[in-house]
């Protein structure tokens, strides 16, 4: 018998309590959620996380209160269980069982997640929903698109990404002109998480327009050694914070040079740990990485171009998945495996 949709439902079931509990009680509920991680978190990386989370939840007027609660209350709570689940257990779970199988047998790490660039128009597009189907096979259960004017088939992208319900996909925006459809769109978008672009000015009334509609959003920006003081500056962090947004995704440019990568990532840890903010900042490519040591002990990632090619990790100019499927791809372009868990 298939127990997979006994366990989905209890687990969706539980998620609800966590909501209505959160709703009732948020700071109460807030650490015994907290505290349920640290009873049964397995592996170092994860104690040393929900430790880390107890410790900041000590402090009764700790903003990270203030931004679990406003997610609780501002987010349509079908979108909320549907990432949440997606993330949490669909790909940091059941998805990274999987990814540990296979590398074990295969010898090849596996990424947790794809980034797929649809950004720029190319001549041939490859199959997103077949890369999706693929994907799964292979325990991936997350997406990050970074989309813009230029994105073709945007509609074929938000089917495609709706259709595919036990994934999470993040929607991130090039531009003002994708900014304003993202923030436009009527559509469910329940399993996605839209990450508007962000200049030097925080856009206007974006964040509100996402909150009006109960969405699940952040806001991303590109950095380099010419902007990173600005982008970590108390005026634009609170300026994020006043127009809603929980979320603060940082980006590095192609020119940004390795030492300024570093020391936004030192920034950003420092953030989460002082807690001065209401609001959760990530360093896109490092953490995405970290999520993979967690999972795979090696650390790897792979971005692709919107005709399949590989854009990272460099190199690989003539491997597309116009000619391979992604298990291929992947046995071409990931390390092997060293370590096992």
């Amino acid at each position: 018998m298939d127990i997979q949709p006994v366990i989905s439902a209890a687990i969706r079931n539980a998620v609800r309590k966590g909501i209505r509990d959160i709703r009732r009680d948020p700071n109460r509920s807030i650490r015994m959620l907290v505290e349920l991680g640290m009873q049964f978190g397995t592996g170092a990386q994860q104690q040393r996380f929900f430790t880390g989370a107890y410790s900041l939840l000590k402090k009764q007027n700790s903003p990270y209160y203030v931004l679990v609660s406003s997610l609780i209350q501002g987010v349509d709570p079908h979108t909320l269980e549907t990432v949440g689940i997606n993330i949490g257990y669909n790909s940091w779970t059941e998805g990274a069982k999987t990814i540990r199988a296979y590398e074990k047998k295969q010898g090849v790490n596996v990424p947790w997640t794809l980034l797929v660039d649809v950004s720029k128009p190319l001549k041939e597009i490859l199959d997103f929903s077949s890369l999706v189907e693929q994907g799964q096979q292979m325990g991936i259960y997350t997406y990050f698109l970074f989309i813009g004017k230029d994105t073709v088939d945007l509609d074929v992208i938000l089917s495609v990404a709706e259709q595919h319900r036990r994934c999470a996909f993040f929607l991130l925006s090039c531009d003002d002109w994708m900014n304003h459809q993202l923030t436009d769109s009527d559509a469910p978008l329940s399993n996605m998480l839209i990450v508007p672009h962000s200049g030097k000015n925080v856009p206007p009334d974006v964040g509100n327009r996402l909150l009006q509609k109960k969405r699940i959003f952040g806001l991303n920006c590109n950095y380099n050694a010419a902007t990173i003081d600005h982008y970590l500056s108390d005026s634009f962090l609170s300026n994020v914070v006043r127009q809603g947004y929980p979320f603060l995704f940082f980006i590095p440019t192609v020119d940004c040079d390795d030492a300024t990568r570093e020391r936004m990532y030192e920034k950003v840890l420092s953030l989460r740990n002082n807690g001065r903010f209401p609001l959760f900042p990530i360093e896109l490519p490092i953490d995405i990485q970290q999520v993979d040591h967690i999972i795979s002990n090696e650390r790897c990632m792979l971005t692709l171009a919107a005709d399949g090619s590989v854009c990272y990790p460099k190199g690989y100019p003539q491997v597309s998945l116009q000619q391979h499927t992604l298990e291929e791809l992947i046995h071409l372009t990931m390390p092997r495996v060293r370590r096992h868990h």
